[in-house]
């Protein structure tokens, strides 16, 4: 029989599934509109548009704030030292959203090994959780796209993995504590409190396992929260960047969350939940019936146990989001890994066997390989089909590049009302991504955009020019 360690034909399909779910879009021109906007504001940061405490968007920034505080600046400030080294290329977002990708991946098989350090067989079957990870609907839309969660999803990761290997080994390991709380500081301090949630993780080991003592989970605890409280006393002590971080959280986060939600009930991230958990479900559930005839108890007590810690320190990432009514599915990104590590513990069981048949079939085997290295082939041949072509808001991308042609580089152009909207992300973030043209529908500037067929006047000191726009108009101040 072949070695079980003989893995790397389902290792090619699994990753070339992954490949061929994000990178023939993310390759392509054209992102999510606020993915336009991150790479925006970290690529104006690059060029030395705005400072690192305050970062500039455009001209007039958002709700009327002189600069842009959407979000804390540290996946700004990594993206900035990028476009600062390679250059503005659309690529340089590209590139550093696939980086986010392999880099989840392999932490991913990392915690399965974790977990796994006593089953020599399930460990090396880490493509299963992998699989169920990258299905998970928006979990790749999440990774064609410039989204925030990609990267603090990674200090995440990092963060559990520490801190289960030490909960795991029994043993009070304060390095390792403060470790994981830098961890979980540097992912609150990418997108604010949602990345605080691995902080609960001691309390759900001990619910879950009853193995260790209660004062070793408080010890992690308090250390892990005086590490992210200390870094942030000592960040504080700086002026700009205590003008900066409260600029953030009480003018945006805590005004906006109230002011601005997005859902109508607060159960509506459960639900998406449930719904995005569809196709791992759907799996395991296939697995159960395909082997009950077997008979066998395939889940062992300690399999079950991991299966709902990991399950709960899901629900850690996602349920809180709760509390607000700002809830969107792409908020949850960061908390699928521990799902699908969580149904790929109840699926193992059920594929080893499967795996071990293929295995003894040398024919069969011997296709899988050839299939396995056809996907990786086709995958990064059809990837590569796909530069230069436009993805999403063709007629959108095809009018900036015609404006940028004729409006100088970080110019103001006037735009009308009814053009006007501070979070359309799409059209106005292209025009500044690519040539740091703002919009102002307050003032009159050279320039003026508006919509096509808008019946709305226009001052009577612009004159129409002759330029082929899909979608708006182009005017230009004359001389009386």
């Amino acid at each position: 029989m072949n070695d079980i360690k003989n893995q790397w034909p389902f290792w090619f399909i699994v990753g070339s599934t992954a490949i061929a779910l994000t990178w023939p879009v993310l390759i392509q021109e054209g992102m999510f509109q606020d993915a336009v906007l991150y790479s925006s504001v970290a690529r104006n940061l690059s060029i030395g548009y705005g400072t690192p405490w305050f970062l500039q968007y455009n001209t007039l920034n958002l709700e009327g704030i002189p600069s842009f505080h959407e979000q804390p600046p540290l996946v700004f400030w990594i993206q900035a030292a990028l476009y600062w080294f390679f250059g503005d290329s659309m690529y340089v977002e590209r590139i550093y959203t696939a980086g986010a990708l392999v880099i989840t991946g392999l932490l991913i098989n990392v915690l399965w090994q974790r977990v796994n350090s006593g089953r020599d067989v399930y460990k090396y079957l880490g493509w299963i959780p992998l699989f169920l990870w990258i299905t998970i609907p928006t979990c790749f839309w999440s990774f064609r796209h410039n989204m925030i969660e990609n990267t603090m999803g990674i200090f995440i990761l990092i963060s559990v993995i520490i801190s289960y290997s030490a909960l795991k080994s029994g043993k009070s390991s304060d390095w390792k504590w403060i470790l994981s709380g830098i961890m979980i500081f540097l992912a609150s301090f990418s997108k604010g409190v949602p990345g605080l949630f691995p902080i609960v993780v001691p309390f759900i080991y001990w619910i879950v396992y009853k193995d260790i003592p209660l004062k070793m989970v408080w010890r992690a605890f308090f250390i892990m929260l005086l590490v992210i409280l200390f870094t942030y006393g000592m960040i504080l002590l700086y002026p700009p960047a205590r003008e900066s971080l409260s600029i953030y959280f009480f003018d945006r986060l805590l005004r906006r969350v109230d002011a601005m939600p997005t859902v109508t009930y607060r159960l509506e991230i459960f639900i998406n939940l449930l719904t995005e958990l569809i196709p791992s479900v759907l799996i395991v559930t296939v697995l159960v019936l395909m082997n009950r005839k077997s008979g066998i108890r395939r889940i062992s007590k300690d399999q079950m146990n991991d299966a709902r810690f990991f399950f709960l320190v899901g629900l850690s990432g996602t349920l809180p989001l709760m509390l607000t009514m700002v809830q969107k599915r792409w908020y949850m990104v960061p908390a699928f890994p521990f799902f699908a590590i969580a149904f790929g513990i109840l699926a193992v069981p059920y594929v080893v066997p499967m795996v071990k048949n293929i295995l003894e079939h040398t024919q069969l085997m011997v296709l899988i390989k050839i299939a396995s290295i056809v996907s990786v082939i086709s995958v990064f041949v059809f990837t590569r089909m796909q530069v230069g072509k436009v993805g999403r808001e063709k007629d959108i991308i095809s009018d900036v590049r015609t404006i940028g042609k004729i409006v100088p580089r970080f110019s103001t152009v006037m735009a009308s009302d009814s053009l006007y909207d501070q979070y359309n992300f799409v059209f106005q973030g292209f025009l500044v991504r690519y040539y740091n043209i703002s919009l102002d529908p307050y003032h009159e500037h050279p320039f003026l955009l508006r919509y096509k067929n808008d019946v709305n006047t226009i001052p009577q000191s612009y004159q129409k020019m002759e330029v082929d726009l899909k979608k708006y108009e182009l005017f230009q101040a004359v001389e009386n």
